[in-house]
């Protein structure tokens, strides 16, 4: 089980309540005890987390017993934000493109304030009184932040697979009520200098009178306050008053309702848009996106899952085929990590030549997302238990926007985001995972190499399950202690995985199919058209593509194909996904023609020989066109004497039923031959 996973204790057990969720937060060897998290939402709607602190023993005994269960269903939000599960929270601001202060922006303060706190992370869980010590750091923060709302932020983050976008303020939940349904009550903050309930409240016919003066009187270059100034005058004919402190005031003769220059604003900007009023004054709204990867530290003893890994690369010693030419590719690099406790190895990547970014992505992308999601897009069979890890490392701490898979890419060999990368060329630095490469045999003499008859595909196949056969077969005798719990383990990675997940021995942080994909997959842009998706030639579709809005509205009214985002595995792509409104579709490659299916399993570096052989034959059948209609046309005048178009065009209409004009009856049916 991974740190922020939901649990539930279906009849009680200790201080864990009938009926309410928990988040797994520590299992602690040191301290002997289990943290717990419960998160509250109050009655009015303010949120509260509580921590939840078991004797060690006493927590392993209730998940043996089953007492302790994970809930059925995990969500990926915390409970005030579950109305957007399955969003992605990073495109919020561009669905809210003007807003005074971005959610970005509100995000990323909450997390500037206890960031300090997660980098003593360790020191605070292994503390007598954690939530005194919280208590310390949110005082320590410049403004000091109210104590309740920094432990929940604080939780929140570790809680839920430390993405940045779960301390999003619930602000879905506002704005649900009419505030024209109160038109004589006056909202807002009062007046300082007038009282509180100086002012109007805005009805919709004051609401119609600001936004139409503001039609009328809008021009390039004319600020809000001068069109609010003359508003007042000429249209709703406000007199101007003195005050006896010596300032002026709007007043109405007839004593009507008008409103304030925040009320006139307001209601302009909530007409018309941030956007156009800008537009129509001086221009539009840049904005700016960062985020920075964390590092981490060595660890010389492990007593949890993912608590250390290790990553390296190695060459098959084979050369894949080409796809077009049959030429020899260069040789596929296959970037693998490495669990220190379990010896379990947690992901795999492909790159071809060396150990490039790609690679390592991948290796990440398949260490995140579940086993079985990952085998399908090889069209590998997958038996559960074989390869059950999932999630990435405690420590890689990273937002979950597209920021962050762009400051991974850079230069990733150099801040690779797991603690043990060891240096080039440093084999001891990481010898659990080179001591798991396969070995070759050096021959001596005259140079060879092995040409052979496997795609690139095929020969990711072929690792891939050899990594699986490593997991189940290979002997980790050396890594159990004389533990009675372990007697009857089976000495492989898989069966030490398989029981240290299940007493909750494990650090790995969760992270959402979609993120990953985001986060580490290649950027690609598509061609949509109205049968589906283009790539370099290959067609993709899909059920759920078919029912999209977009789509419908594209294929409905077809014009030149449009450019469309998405996502490539760079050695298979069988499958694509695009982006839509925000959210992800899988699409499948599918056969122009019935065919052997086969010819879909093919990587990005196929696809891109195919396009490049299809363009060149492309090419030259242009010129073919020409070229073949003129010899037929040449062959028609051989064989008749006559030209291609002979005949002539002559004026008025083509004379008809010429039998019937000289009194006899033409028939239209064709003689027939006895």
């Amino acid at each position: 089980m991974t740190i922020g996973t939901q649990i539930l204790a279906p009849d009680g057990w200790g201080a864990l309540v009938k009926g309410t969720v928990y988040h797994f937060l520590q299992n602690d060897a040191w301290s002997g005890r289990v943290l717990l998290v419960q998160f509250e939402v109050m009655p009015k709607g303010t949120q509260k987390a509580n921590l939840v602190v078991l004797p060690r023993k006493k927590f392993e005994d209730g998940v043996n017993a089953g007492a302790i269960l994970p809930a059925e269903q995990q969500s990926a939000l915390p409970p005030w934000l579950s109305p957007l599960e399955g969003s992605d929270l990073s495109m919020q601001d561009r669905l809210h493109p003007h807003v005074k202060i971005s959610k970005w922006e509100r995000v990323e303060k909450r997390f500037q304030h206890i960031a300090p706190a997660i980098h003593a992370l360790e020191s605070i869980l292994v503390a007598k009184n954690p939530d005194a010590e919280i208590n310390q750091w949110a005082t320590k923060c410049m403004p000091p932040q109210n104590e309740t709302r920094f432990r929940l932020w604080f939780f929140t983050y570790l809680c839920f697979g430390r993405n940045i976008w779960t301390l999003l303020p619930p602000f879905h939940r506002s704005g649900r009520w009419d505030r024209t349904q109160y038109p004589e009550r006056k909202f807002g903050a009062p007046s300082l200098a007038f009282g509180k309930h100086y002012g109007y409240g805005c009805s919709q016919e004051m609401i119609d009178a600001c936004c139409s003066s503001y039609s009328k009187r809008a021009r390039l270059g004319k600020h809000l306050t001068t069109i609010y100034e003359e508003a007042m005058n000429e249209d709703f004919h406000c007199k101007v008053a003195s005050t006896p402190s010596g300032m002026k005031v709007f007043t109405h003769p007839e004593g009507k309702p008008f409103p304030t220059y925040w009320q006139f604003r307001y209601r302009v900007m909530q007409r018309f848009g941030k956007e156009v009023v800008q537009k129509t004054l001086y221009g539009a709204v840049r904005y700016r996106n960062r985020i920075a990867p964390t590092k981490g530290r060595f660890s010389e003893e492990v007593s949890n899952l993912m608590e250390r890994i290790e990553a390296d690369g190695y060459n098959t010693k084979e050369r894949p085929r080409g796809y077009v030419d049959g030429s020899s590719l260069p040789p596929m690099c296959v970037v693998t990590s490495r669990d220190v406790l379990s010896g379990l190895k947690l992901g795999i990547g492909f790159s071809f030549g060396a150990e490039r970014a790609t690679a390592y992505r991948m290796m990440l992308f398949c260490m995140a997302v579940p086993k079985d999601f990952f085998c399908e897009l090889f069209g590998i069979p997958y038996v559960s238990g074989e390869w059950e890890n999932q999630g990435l490392p405690g420590h890689f701490g990273i937002d979950r926007g597209p920021g962050a898979r762009r400051d991974l890419i850079q230069a990733i060999e150099q801040r690779f985001p797991i603690r043990d990368m060891a240096p080039s060329w440093s084999g001891q630095s990481k010898a659990t995972v080179e001591s798991s490469h396969p070995r070759d045999i050096k021959i001596e003499g005259q140079p060879t190499y092995i040409q052979s008859a496997l795609t690139p595909v095929e020969l990711a196949r072929r690792e891939i399950i050899a990594l699986m056969q490593y997991n189940n077969g290979a002997d980790m005798s050396d890594r159990i202690d004389p533990d009675s719990d372990l007697a009857s383990i089976p000495p492989t990675p898989t069966g030490l995985w398989a029981y240290y997940d299940r007493i909750f021995r494990n650090d790995a942080q969760p992270m959402r199919i979609d993120d990953a994909i985001r986060t580490f997959l290649t950027p690609t842009e598509f061609q949509l058209r109205d049968d589906g998706v283009y790539i370099q030639g290959r067609w993709y579709f899909a059920q759920e593509l078919e029912e999209s809005e977009e789509f419908a509205t594209y294929a409905a009214s077809p014009a030149a194909p449009t450019r469309i985002h998405g996502y490539v595995l760079d050695m298979c792509v069988r499958y694509i996904w695009i982006e839509l409104n925000g959210r992800l579709i899988q699409l499948n490659a599918r056969m122009r023609i019935r065919g052997d299916e086969d010819t879909l399993w093919m990587s990005l570096a196929e696809l891109e020989q195919w396009d490049v052989a299809r363009r060149k034959v492309m090419s030259a059948f242009r010129v073919h066109q020409n070229a073949n209609a003129s010899d037929f046309k040449q062959r028609f005048k051989e064989t008749t004497g006559k030209s291609w178009d002979a005949g002539q065009r002559k004026t008025g209409n083509p004379k008809r039923n010429v039998g019937k004009a000289q009194g006899g009856v033409v028939s239209t049916h064709p003689k027939k031959i006895a």
